[in-house]
């Protein structure tokens, strides 16, 4: 229950706490050495077989309240916000560390409770989530994840489903443009006379202005990098999430989305910093389920580490193919049985 807490907040904080002490790297030592290490071995002590997911797979203990996510939120927010606002008076070292730092916390932590938040009804969550996006210059991310990923998982239409043969870095420009556009078809289908997609990235934009007019070119600087960072990492996690999955075609139709489409993590570390986000098989075939509600889905293809772990290894496309690809379904589909909405 303790870990829950401490590892979302902990890191969090931790930009914070490698300024006071002095150690603007600590929040890169966390994210890419030791929360891996974390994971690994958990995975080494806890070598979970099938038996033991499907006896794992039960609702976790901690239970976050709406408060504690709209708390973490901010936290996030004052964290990047206020680091931005400094950045003016940081020495040129720091400086790139310090932004890289906030870009892993507005990523690993902002995006997630982003996530999480805008697939809630309250307007409070909604605006939350919308706030953070906005501030790493990804608004759209929202509309498109709600009404158009969850529709188009794991098919050639989706820009966030990676495909077998494509490695992160072949699928970063897809994926980028593929969200921004299918975000402002998405907004034009809604009835209004503003294209909700195109607001927030105008929303952006002046965000940008405001924080060069407080705090200069410096700020800004910062802020770019910040996102930068931030928006690498979930197309990161976007990428490993669907990595190979494809759906069948049924009477011209792409068959009914499964646990076989959607990879999952039965991992307690990656789980405990990500508000259970890596039990992401259940959040795909019930999207209605708030982060306490997600079950582990032992039916779906499982990843070898957590999510912190698998961030790195895709990083490396030979050895991630090697590792992953013995995992994928014997019954994945070839692309030419997938078909494409028009």
């Amino acid at each position: 229950m303790l870990l829950h807490l401490l590892l979302p907040i902990g890191f969090t904080l931790s930009p914070l706490l490698g300024w006071v002490l002095d150690l603007p790297w600590l929040t890169l030592l966390i994210a890419m050495l030791l929360l891996p290490l974390a994971e690994w071995l958990f995975v080494r002590s806890h070598a979970l077989g099938q038996d033991a997911v499907s006896a794992a797979n039960n609702v976790p203990n901690y239970q976050w309240q709406p408060w504690h996510l709209r708390a973490a939120m901010l936290l996030v927010l004052i964290i990047c916000i206020g680091f931005a606002l400094h950045a003016p008076q940081l020495r040129a070292g720091s400086f790139w560390l310090m932004a890289f730092s906030c870009g892993y916390v507005a990523g690993a932590i902002g995006i997630v409770l982003a996530h999480e938040l805008a697939h809630r009804r309250r307007l409070i969550d909604r605006s939350l989530a919308r706030a953070l996006l906005c501030w790493i210059g990804f608004g759209h991310y929202a509309i498109e994840h709600n009404r158009g990923h969850h529709r188009a998982a794991a098919t050639l239409h989706d820009p966030a489903s990676a495909r077998q043969d494509e490695s992160l870095w072949r699928f970063m420009p897809r994926y980028f443009a593929g969200v921004f556009i299918q975000a402002v078809r998405l907004s034009r289908q809604k009835p209004g006379p503003i294209n909700e997609a195109l607001a927030l990235t105008a929303g952006s934009l002046l965000l940008a202005l405001l924080l060069v007019i407080i705090a200069g070119v410096e700020a800004l600087g910062f802020a770019l990098i910040t996102a930068c960072t931030a928006q690498t990492l979930v197309a990161t996690i976007d990428y490993v999430e669907h990595w190979g999955l494809q759906r069948e075609v049924i009477d011209g139709k792409p068959e009914r989305i499964g646990p076989q489409h959607i990879w999952d993590c039965s991992n307690r570390i990656s789980d405990a910093l990500l508000f259970n986000l890596p039990r992401h098989a259940a959040h795909h075939l019930e999207p209605s389920l708030d982060c306490n509600s997600l079950r582990r889905v032992s039916t779906s293809p499982q990843m070898p580490i957590g999510y912190a772990g698998m961030s790195l290894l895709s990083a490396f496309w030979p050895l991630y193919r090697h590792i992953m690809t013995p995992r994928l379904p014997s019954n994945a589909p070839t692309p030419t049985t997938i078909a494409v909405p028009a």
